[in-house]
């Protein structure tokens, strides 16, 4: 868990002083919790129980291959994430890689949208815990019963982070243990279940019905559905912007970016092609509160569901506890050099426990805030997944024009694949964008359309008046941005 000893450390800590920073957060993660950090954000178990019923609803069993779609389309964002994360081994990612391979102004605005991502992808798993929880203990549906639990849940997580990264690894690698064996159980359990009952009926896979229009779905609804692989299979990038308490960050984190998105990818599509299979009647299900629990209920029983549902809540958590690990290290990378307001108090590290421990509660802030304010989880998670590939698009832009990716890397390496992999990337990025901004949407029970694109465009339009009024004048007059070296 805790990685190589202190020659190592020191061979870290010199090498991240190339640019320009000390070494100030603690190292104390090796192979396993630098995968873990990554594939506890991008939580198949998570994406799927807090969006299966909304993509179940835009497409039936279409959903099993927008899924796929996603899938494959990450597996190229993820190769270029790998590529830059061996060249630039530092907390910040996406804000860093850009500013460096462009300029600190695109730095920025890249940040702040990824910033975005967390800041509502927090609360967001949060909530989707709550409504697991509360669905789990048979109550009668309160929706601010379940925003209050919300609140106590980020409270919680944020008191980890506070006491440390040691704290937070050992959460979150056995909340990835406990997802990997979750997944084996649904899969193999209610795989075994579907087999027995020798109904070998495929037909579902291929199901194509709007249940909100009550209509065959078309091109806008399976763009809506890509939301459920679209808002998962982010944060596979999640070990990079760790990278400063990872040992052997070059090594170690571009293997964790890769295999982390394979992984859960494979895991997601096998566990949605299980759960569609295991429906006799998908209208029936759809109106149910909660069909996943009511599917594996009805397949494998009490004890094996509450098994199951224990592993989800355990899983669920730990994606909360790696979402906030990766917002409170993205503000404290960019608040290093100052690019953003507060920024003297926002880097602070806690001398003890060598944490970013004043941003850590900023985030608790803004996600109370957040979940209270919006307590639909759908628009909650398609905010988050618009600012995520947003900000995606930006970092391939930033490696499309820039020059300095041709010198010779000491690990990974796309080489001769580099720029095509960078423009399929991009364009899949932007693809996603408009898929989730352009049709026609509605989250169910609110009449305005459109919201998670209006959402976010305010969420891009305070970020451009922080810009004009804070960050701009600093980063021309050079008093932003990274350090010159």
């Amino acid at each position: 868990m805790y990685g190589p000893g202190k020659s190592t450390s020191q061979d870290d800590a010199r090498e991240l002083s190339l640019f320009g920073y000390k070494q100030q957060l603690k190292r104390s993660m090796g192979k396993f919790s630098s995968f873990a950090i990554s594939f506890s954000l991008i939580s198949v178990i998570t994406g799927i129980f807090a969006n299966f019923t909304f993509g179940l609803q835009q497409v039936g069993g279409l959903l099993v291959w927008s899924w796929l779609l996603v899938g494959v389309g990450q597996f190229f964002v993820a190769l270029v994430m790998a590529d830059l994360s061996t060249r630039f081994p530092i907390s910040g990612y996406g804000y860093q890689w850009t500013s460096r391979l462009a300029n600190p102004h695109l730095g920025y605005f890249v940040g702040w949208l990824l910033l975005m991502q967390f800041i509502t992808g927090f609360p967001g798993v949060c909530q989707a815990m709550a409504n697991t929880l509360y669905g789990m203990s048979g109550a009668e549906a309160n929706s601010w019963t379940v925003t209050w639990i919300t609140v106590i849940i980020i409270s919680l997580i944020t008191m980890i982070h506070l006491l440390g990264i040691r704290w937070v690894s050992f959460v979150n690698d056995t909340g990835v243990f406990a997802e990997i064996i979750g997944v084996l159980i649904i899969i193999l359990f209610l795989g075994g279940a579907w087999l027995f009952a020798g109904d070998l009926n495929f037909k579902h896979l291929f199901d194509n019905i709007n249940t909100i229009r009550e209509e065959s779905s078309g091109f806008s609804a399976f763009a809506l559905s890509l939301v459920v692989g679209a808002w998962c299979m982010t944060g596979f990038e999640a070990a990079a912007d760790l990278a400063e308490e990872t040992h052997q960050p070059r090594k170690i984190v571009p293997r964790s970016v890769i295999s982390s998105q394979v992984t859960a990818a494979i895991a997601g599509f096998l566990m949605l092609v299980i759960f569609i299979l295991s429906m006799d009647d998908i209208q029936y299900y759809l109106g149910l509160e909660n069909p996943i629990v009511s599917i594996i209920e009805t397949n494998l029983g009490t004890t094996l569901s509450t098994l199951i549902g224990i592993i989800v809540l355990m899983s669920i958590f730990a994606c909360g506890v790696a979402s906030m690990a990766t917002a409170t290290r993205l503000m404290y990378s960019m608040a290093r050099d100052n690019i953003l307001p507060l920024s003297g108090y926002l880097k602070r590290v806690h001398p003890r426990y060598k944490t970013p421990q004043l941003a850590t509660v900023l985030v608790w802030a803004l996600a109370c805030i957040f979940v209270i304010s919006i307590r639909h989880l759908e628009l909650i998670t398609s905010i988050s997944a618009v600012a995520a590939y947003l900000g995606y698009s930006g970092i391939m832009y930033a490696t499309l024009r820039s020059n300095k990716l041709t010198e010779k890397a000491k690990g990974f390496s796309l080489s001769s694949f580099r720029k095509p992999v960078q423009w399929i990337s991009l364009l899949w990025t932007l693809l996603v964008v408009a898929a989730l901004t352009i049709p026609e949407n509605r989250v169910a029970g609110m009449q305005e359309t459109h919201l998670p694109a209006k959402s976010t465009l305010i969420a891009l339009i305070l970020g451009i008046f922080v810009y004009l009024v804070f960050i701009r004048s600093r980063i021309i007059s050079g008093a932003a941005g990274p350090p010159k070296n």
